[in-house]
Protein backbone atom coordinates (compact mmCIF):
# COMPACT_ATOMS: atom_id res chain seq x y z
CA UNK A 1 0.00 0.00 0.00
CA UNK A 2 2.95 2.49 0.76
CA UNK A 3 4.38 1.79 -2.24
CA UNK A 4 1.38 2.13 -4.63
CA UNK A 5 1.09 5.82 -2.52
CA UNK A 6 4.71 6.80 -3.51
CA UNK A 7 4.65 5.97 -7.27
CA UNK A 8 1.47 8.05 -7.11
CA UNK A 9 2.90 11.16 -5.38
CA UNK A 10 6.03 10.38 -7.70
CA UNK A 11 3.74 10.55 -10.56
CA UNK A 12 1.78 13.64 -9.82
CA UNK A 13 5.03 15.46 -9.07
CA UNK A 14 6.38 14.50 -12.37
CA UNK A 15 3.07 16.15 -13.96
CA UNK A 16 3.50 19.31 -12.17
CA UNK A 17 7.36 19.56 -12.89
CA UNK A 18 5.68 19.13 -16.51
CA UNK A 19 3.16 21.67 -16.39
CA UNK A 20 5.59 23.86 -15.01
CA UNK A 21 7.99 23.85 -17.34
CA UNK A 22 5.63 24.42 -19.85
CA UNK A 23 4.22 27.05 -18.54
CA UNK A 24 7.91 28.76 -17.68
CA UNK A 25 8.23 27.85 -21.67
CA UNK A 26 5.11 29.88 -22.65
CA UNK A 27 6.48 32.96 -20.25
CA UNK A 28 10.04 33.14 -21.67
CA UNK A 29 8.15 32.69 -25.42
CA UNK A 30 5.69 35.69 -24.41
CA UNK A 31 8.91 37.49 -22.82
CA UNK A 32 10.39 37.10 -26.41
CA UNK A 33 7.70 38.03 -28.36
CA UNK A 34 7.14 41.56 -25.93
CA UNK A 35 10.94 42.10 -26.11
CA UNK A 36 10.64 41.96 -30.29
CA UNK A 37 8.28 43.91 -30.67
CA UNK A 38 9.83 46.30 -28.23
CA UNK A 39 12.67 45.97 -31.25
CA UNK A 40 10.65 46.36 -34.04
CA UNK A 41 8.98 49.71 -32.75
CA UNK A 42 12.63 51.05 -31.68
CA UNK A 43 13.39 50.51 -35.30
CA UNK A 44 10.26 51.90 -36.74
CA UNK A 45 10.99 55.31 -35.04
CA UNK A 46 14.59 55.09 -36.19
CA UNK A 47 13.15 54.49 -39.84
CA UNK A 48 10.81 57.27 -39.41
CA UNK A 49 14.16 59.66 -38.18
CA UNK A 50 15.68 58.50 -41.28
CA UNK A 51 18.19 56.45 -39.76
CA UNK A 52 18.05 53.42 -41.93
CA UNK A 53 20.99 51.87 -41.57
CA UNK A 54 21.08 51.54 -37.79
CA UNK A 55 16.88 50.73 -37.95
CA UNK A 56 18.24 47.52 -40.11
CA UNK A 57 20.41 46.62 -37.18
CA UNK A 58 17.81 46.37 -34.46
CA UNK A 59 15.70 44.89 -36.81
CA UNK A 60 17.98 42.09 -36.87
CA UNK A 61 18.25 42.13 -33.18
CA UNK A 62 14.73 41.17 -33.46
CA UNK A 63 14.93 38.18 -36.07
CA UNK A 64 16.51 36.41 -33.20
CA UNK A 65 13.26 36.50 -31.17
CA UNK A 66 10.40 37.32 -33.49
CA UNK A 67 11.01 35.01 -36.50
CA UNK A 68 7.96 34.41 -37.65
CA UNK A 69 6.54 37.94 -37.14
CA UNK A 70 5.78 38.93 -41.30
CA UNK A 71 5.64 42.37 -40.21
CA UNK A 72 9.41 42.25 -39.49
CA UNK A 73 9.94 40.86 -42.81
CA UNK A 74 8.07 43.94 -44.64
CA UNK A 75 9.44 46.59 -42.28
CA UNK A 76 13.36 45.12 -42.69
CA UNK A 77 13.17 44.72 -46.45
CA UNK A 78 11.11 48.24 -46.84
CA UNK A 79 13.82 49.91 -44.79
CA UNK A 80 16.68 47.93 -46.45
CA UNK A 81 15.27 49.47 -50.02
CA UNK A 82 16.11 52.65 -48.59
CA UNK A 83 19.85 52.53 -48.68
CA UNK A 84 19.44 51.48 -51.81
CA UNK A 85 21.32 54.09 -54.50
CA UNK A 86 19.58 53.41 -58.24
CA UNK A 87 21.93 52.04 -60.58
CA UNK A 88 25.02 51.85 -58.58
CA UNK A 89 26.87 49.02 -57.88
CA UNK A 90 28.90 49.87 -55.15
CA UNK A 91 29.10 46.98 -52.00
CA UNK A 92 26.53 48.91 -49.71
CA UNK A 93 23.97 48.89 -52.31
CA UNK A 94 24.68 45.87 -53.51
CA UNK A 95 24.11 44.53 -49.32
CA UNK A 96 21.26 46.27 -49.36
CA UNK A 97 19.72 44.85 -51.89
CA UNK A 98 20.20 41.75 -51.15
CA UNK A 99 19.19 42.39 -47.60
CA UNK A 100 16.04 43.83 -49.07
CA UNK A 101 15.43 40.72 -51.38
CA UNK A 102 16.13 38.28 -48.97
CA UNK A 103 13.24 39.96 -46.09
CA UNK A 104 11.12 39.99 -49.38
CA UNK A 105 11.46 36.44 -50.12
CA UNK A 106 10.56 35.47 -46.25
CA UNK A 107 7.77 37.72 -45.96
CA UNK A 108 6.22 35.92 -48.87
CA UNK A 109 6.93 32.41 -47.23
CA UNK A 110 5.64 33.80 -43.86
CA UNK A 111 2.19 35.16 -45.90
CA UNK A 112 1.98 33.40 -49.15
CA UNK A 113 -1.22 35.62 -49.92
CA UNK A 114 0.11 38.48 -49.38
CA UNK A 115 0.65 40.26 -52.98
CA UNK A 116 3.05 43.14 -51.54
CA UNK A 117 5.86 39.77 -51.01
CA UNK A 118 5.97 39.66 -55.26
CA UNK A 119 5.59 43.79 -55.97
CA UNK A 120 8.04 44.69 -53.44
CA UNK A 121 10.50 42.22 -54.86
CA UNK A 122 9.81 43.30 -58.27
CA UNK A 123 10.50 47.04 -57.72
CA UNK A 124 13.74 46.12 -55.66
CA UNK A 125 14.97 44.27 -58.84
CA UNK A 126 14.09 47.45 -60.77
CA UNK A 127 15.74 49.53 -58.02
CA UNK A 128 18.91 47.27 -58.79
CA UNK A 129 18.53 47.74 -62.37
CA UNK A 130 18.30 43.74 -62.75
CA UNK A 131 16.79 43.45 -66.26
CA UNK A 132 17.99 40.38 -67.07
CA UNK A 133 17.11 38.70 -63.82
CA UNK A 134 13.48 40.40 -64.51
CA UNK A 135 13.43 39.72 -67.88
CA UNK A 136 13.83 35.69 -66.37
CA UNK A 137 11.58 36.49 -64.16
CA UNK A 138 8.53 38.09 -66.71
CA UNK A 139 9.24 35.67 -69.67
CA UNK A 140 8.77 32.19 -67.22
CA UNK A 141 5.28 34.11 -65.85
CA UNK A 142 4.69 34.73 -69.29
CA UNK A 143 5.28 30.91 -70.45
CA UNK A 144 2.84 30.12 -67.38
CA UNK A 145 -0.29 32.17 -68.05
CA UNK A 146 0.50 34.03 -71.89
CA UNK A 147 -2.76 35.80 -71.20
CA UNK A 148 -1.49 37.76 -67.88
CA UNK A 149 -1.60 41.61 -69.11
CA UNK A 150 0.71 41.97 -65.99
CA UNK A 151 3.23 40.23 -66.82
CA UNK A 152 2.97 41.67 -70.84
CA UNK A 153 3.04 45.10 -69.20
CA UNK A 154 6.24 44.24 -67.08
CA UNK A 155 8.29 43.00 -69.97
CA UNK A 156 7.51 45.65 -71.70
CA UNK A 157 8.91 48.20 -68.53
CA UNK A 158 12.04 45.87 -68.74
CA UNK A 159 13.03 46.20 -72.35
CA UNK A 160 11.94 50.08 -72.69
CA UNK A 161 14.41 50.42 -69.73
CA UNK A 162 16.90 48.52 -71.25
CA UNK A 163 17.18 50.38 -74.40
CA UNK A 164 15.13 47.70 -76.60
CA UNK A 165 12.37 49.71 -77.52
CA UNK A 166 11.43 48.00 -80.47
CA UNK A 167 11.25 44.74 -78.28
CA UNK A 168 9.45 46.68 -75.53
CA UNK A 169 7.27 47.67 -78.57
CA UNK A 170 6.38 44.50 -79.67
CA UNK A 171 5.34 43.52 -75.98
CA UNK A 172 2.92 46.94 -75.83
CA UNK A 173 0.82 45.64 -78.58
CA UNK A 174 0.56 41.99 -76.93
CA UNK A 175 -1.56 43.75 -74.79
CA UNK A 176 -4.14 45.23 -77.40
CA UNK A 177 -4.23 41.65 -78.58
CA UNK A 178 -5.28 40.01 -75.69
CA UNK A 179 -7.44 42.61 -74.80
CA UNK A 180 -9.14 43.20 -78.27
CA UNK A 181 -12.44 45.09 -77.48
CA UNK A 182 -10.61 47.60 -75.12
CA UNK A 183 -10.30 50.66 -76.46
CA UNK A 184 -7.49 51.67 -73.88
CA UNK A 185 -5.43 48.76 -74.92
CA UNK A 186 -5.45 50.03 -77.90
CA UNK A 187 -4.69 53.75 -77.45
CA UNK A 188 -1.83 52.45 -74.69
CA UNK A 189 -0.10 51.57 -77.88
CA UNK A 190 0.01 54.38 -80.29
CA UNK A 191 0.96 56.62 -76.83
CA UNK A 192 3.53 54.15 -76.69
CA UNK A 193 4.75 54.66 -79.97
CA UNK A 194 4.62 58.67 -79.65
CA UNK A 195 6.63 58.13 -76.75
CA UNK A 196 9.22 56.57 -78.68
CA UNK A 197 9.28 58.72 -81.44
CA UNK A 198 8.88 62.28 -79.58
CA UNK A 199 12.55 60.84 -77.86
CA UNK A 200 14.42 59.76 -81.00
CA UNK A 201 14.48 62.57 -82.65
CA UNK A 202 10.86 64.03 -82.30
CA UNK A 203 11.52 66.99 -79.80
CA UNK A 204 10.10 70.69 -80.17
CA UNK A 205 12.91 71.69 -82.55
CA UNK A 206 11.47 68.94 -85.36
CA UNK A 207 7.84 70.86 -84.50
CA UNK A 208 8.90 74.58 -84.88
CA UNK A 209 10.27 73.44 -88.44
CA UNK A 210 8.79 75.10 -91.28
CA UNK A 211 10.17 73.29 -94.97
CA UNK A 212 8.32 75.90 -96.90
CA UNK A 213 10.90 77.31 -98.92
CA UNK A 214 10.30 81.10 -98.46
CA UNK A 215 12.48 84.50 -99.10
CA UNK A 216 15.68 85.60 -97.07
CA UNK A 217 14.70 88.44 -94.54
CA UNK A 218 16.69 90.30 -96.25
CA UNK A 219 16.09 89.60 -99.21
CA UNK A 220 13.55 92.78 -100.01
CA UNK A 221 14.16 94.11 -103.22
CA UNK A 222 15.34 97.82 -103.17
CA UNK A 223 14.14 100.70 -105.29
CA UNK A 224 16.10 100.76 -108.46
CA UNK A 225 17.41 104.19 -109.63
CA UNK A 226 16.76 105.41 -112.89
CA UNK A 227 19.14 106.80 -115.39
CA UNK A 228 20.23 110.27 -114.37
CA UNK A 229 22.31 113.11 -115.69
CA UNK A 230 25.68 114.03 -114.69
CA UNK A 231 27.02 117.36 -114.15
CA UNK A 232 28.13 117.82 -117.59
CA UNK A 233 24.79 116.83 -118.80
CA UNK A 234 25.57 113.37 -119.98
CA UNK A 235 23.27 110.79 -119.03
CA UNK A 236 24.48 108.16 -116.54
CA UNK A 237 22.94 104.53 -117.24
CA UNK A 238 20.51 103.12 -114.62
CA UNK A 239 22.64 100.11 -112.84
CA UNK A 240 21.36 96.43 -113.67
CA UNK A 241 18.22 94.79 -112.16
CA UNK A 242 19.98 92.47 -110.17
CA UNK A 243 18.46 88.77 -111.11
CA UNK A 244 15.59 87.92 -108.62
CA UNK A 245 15.57 86.08 -105.30
CA UNK A 246 14.40 82.85 -105.45
CA UNK A 247 12.65 81.78 -102.43
CA UNK A 248 14.59 78.93 -100.36
CA UNK A 249 13.80 76.05 -97.62
CA UNK A 250 15.61 76.95 -94.21
CA UNK A 251 18.21 74.34 -93.14
CA UNK A 252 16.20 71.56 -91.51
CA UNK A 253 16.94 70.69 -87.70
CA UNK A 254 19.59 67.72 -87.54
CA UNK A 255 18.27 64.87 -85.82
CA UNK A 256 20.65 63.34 -82.76
CA UNK A 257 22.29 60.31 -82.22
CA UNK A 258 19.89 57.64 -82.35
CA UNK A 259 17.16 59.58 -83.76
CA UNK A 260 14.54 57.76 -85.79
CA UNK A 261 14.21 59.29 -89.31
CA UNK A 262 12.83 58.79 -92.94
CA UNK A 263 10.90 55.74 -93.53
CA UNK A 264 11.21 54.15 -90.70
CA UNK A 265 10.07 56.95 -88.44
CA UNK A 266 7.38 57.56 -91.53
CA UNK A 267 6.19 53.48 -90.90
CA UNK A 268 6.63 53.48 -87.04
CA UNK A 269 3.76 56.69 -87.43
CA UNK A 270 1.88 54.63 -89.23
CA UNK A 271 1.62 51.71 -87.15
CA UNK A 272 0.70 53.94 -84.13
CA UNK A 273 -1.72 55.98 -86.18
CA UNK A 274 -3.53 52.46 -86.88
CA UNK A 275 -3.68 51.53 -83.77
CA UNK A 276 -5.19 55.05 -82.46
CA UNK A 277 -7.50 54.93 -84.81
CA UNK A 278 -8.61 51.42 -83.72
CA UNK A 279 -8.98 52.82 -79.98
CA UNK A 280 -11.18 55.72 -81.59
CA UNK A 281 -13.56 53.21 -83.68
CA UNK A 282 -14.07 50.58 -80.27
CA UNK A 283 -15.14 54.29 -78.62
CA UNK A 284 -15.98 57.42 -81.05
CA UNK A 285 -16.09 59.73 -78.52
CA UNK A 286 -12.34 59.10 -77.39
CA UNK A 287 -10.41 62.99 -77.46
CA UNK A 288 -7.49 61.66 -75.64
CA UNK A 289 -6.84 59.33 -78.34
CA UNK A 290 -8.03 61.75 -81.02
CA UNK A 291 -5.34 64.04 -79.70
CA UNK A 292 -2.58 61.53 -80.29
CA UNK A 293 -3.69 60.73 -83.66
CA UNK A 294 -3.00 64.79 -84.15
CA UNK A 295 0.51 64.45 -82.35
CA UNK A 296 1.75 61.16 -83.95
CA UNK A 297 0.89 62.79 -87.45
CA UNK A 298 2.96 65.27 -86.62
CA UNK A 299 5.74 62.80 -85.52
CA UNK A 300 5.32 61.48 -88.96
CA UNK A 301 5.70 64.96 -91.15
CA UNK A 302 9.05 64.83 -89.73
CA UNK A 303 9.84 62.60 -92.18
CA UNK A 304 9.21 64.35 -95.34
CA UNK A 305 11.02 67.46 -95.00
CA UNK A 306 12.20 66.92 -98.12
CA UNK A 307 8.92 66.34 -99.86
CA UNK A 308 6.37 69.18 -99.47
CA UNK A 309 3.64 67.26 -100.86
CA UNK A 310 4.06 64.52 -98.16
CA UNK A 311 4.61 67.02 -95.52
CA UNK A 312 1.84 69.15 -95.82
CA UNK A 313 -0.63 65.89 -95.99
CA UNK A 314 0.77 65.25 -93.01
CA UNK A 315 0.41 68.25 -91.56
CA UNK A 316 -3.53 68.55 -92.67
CA UNK A 317 -4.50 65.23 -91.10
CA UNK A 318 -2.94 66.20 -87.76
CA UNK A 319 -4.89 69.58 -87.20
CA UNK A 320 -8.22 67.74 -88.94
CA UNK A 321 -7.70 65.30 -85.91
CA UNK A 322 -6.67 68.38 -83.27
CA UNK A 323 -10.03 69.70 -84.16
CA UNK A 324 -12.05 66.72 -83.71
CA UNK A 325 -10.30 66.33 -80.48
CA UNK A 326 -11.99 69.50 -79.08
CA UNK A 327 -14.90 68.70 -80.78
CA UNK A 328 -15.50 65.58 -78.97
CA UNK A 329 -14.41 67.30 -75.59
CA UNK A 330 -17.03 70.26 -75.92
CA UNK A 331 -19.50 67.38 -76.72
CA UNK A 332 -20.27 68.36 -80.10
CA UNK A 333 -20.41 65.83 -82.85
Amino acid sequence: MSSTCTSSTSGRARRLALVALASAGALLGGCSEVRGRKLMQDANDLYKKGRYAEAVAVYEQAEALVPTLPELWLNKGTTCRQLIVPGSKDPQTRRAVACALTAFKRLGQLRPGDARADQLTIETMFDAEDLHGLEVLFLERNRAKPDDVDVVRGLQQVYYKWGKWAQALEWCKRVAAIRRNDAEAFYGVGTFTWQILSEKGGGPEMAAYDPRPRLPPDAAAAEIPAATKNVKGKVKPAPATPAPTLPVAPPAPVPGPGALSGPLRAELAGDGIRFLEEAVRLRPKYPEAMTYLALLYRQKSFSFFGELPEWQAAIDRSNEWQKRANLARAGKP
